[in-house]
């Protein structure tokens, strides 16, 4: 059963599927597990492989599967002491690890800005799309796609049906939600969107961290290193303690 799992768990990284394996750490009493067992879920909380060592027990845990990828966690304990009918009772307590998936880019518009952020995003493995037209359906759908580990960045702020498609970017999953454009251009439409009831704490506009950029690659880094540092919960702020007070 175990190596079921373990070949599972190779074929959704040769896929580039995003996918968690719970692994049975500790038991109490006698429960209808054991330590060792293991099961594989999908990103909905379907179970691929294995088991824990009941239905009640792969359920559980897959739903907690899918709750720990969708709050942006890789890793986590869970303790179960009731098993849904099933026979025996105690404690199990489950490693879940979440594998695979590459973290998404997704850059509404074109141009020199969008090119760059597609090379520099590759190389920091990211898979990395790039939509010209924010307003067609192909762009709903990659909005529809992404999780808290994901990013889209609009680089045009003049672009046609940019408004819907930040509301749509804000109230889909993505953990980061940037868009171009100057401090002078940035407060009207962010006002559009307060208006119309928009949640507006994964917004970063104008994007990127304030490094001085002039150029496509600069501004491509600057917006990168800041989607980085908002999807793992960081500042941005430098890492110096020499110059900077304590």
């Amino acid at each position: 059963m175990g190596q079921d799992v373990l070949e599972a768990l190779a074929r959704a990284r040769d896929a580039d599927e995003t996918v968690v394996m719970g692994t049975t750490v500790r038991t109490e009493g006698d429960p209808p597990s054991a330590p060792g067992n293991r099961a594989l879920f999908a990103e909905d909380g379907r179970l691929l492989a294995g088991t824990i060592g009941c239905n009640g027990l792969d359920r559980r845990t897959g739903l907690d599967a899918a709750a720990l990828l969708g709050a942006g966690e890789r890793t986590g304990m869970r303790s179960y002491t009731s098993f849904e009918g099933e026979p025996g009772e105690g404690v199990v307590e489950v490693f879940l690890e979440a594998f695979g998936g590459r973290p998404r880019l997704v850059v509404g518009s074109g141009g020199p800005v969008a090119e760059m952020l597609a090379t520099l995003g590759g190389h920091l493995g990211l898979t990395v799309t790039t939509e010209p037209a924010v307003a067609s359906p192909g762009f709903a759908r990659e909005l529809g796609a992404l999780g808290p580990r994901d990013a889209v960045v609009f680089v045009d702020h003049d672009a046609e049906g940019l408004l819907p498609a930040v509301r749509q970017a804000l109230a889909g999953g993505a953990g980061y939600v940037g868009v171009m454009g100057s401090r002078r251009h940035t407060p009207g439409f962010v006002a559009e969107l307060r208006a119309g009831g928009a949640d507006l704490r994964r917004l970063h506009s104008p994007t990127g961290l304030d490094i001085g950029a002039r150029v496509p690659p600069e501004i491509a880094l600057s917006i990168l290193a800041e989607v980085i540092a908002a999807v793992r919960g960081r500042t941005g702020g430098s890492l110096d303690i020499v110059n900077t007070p304590a």
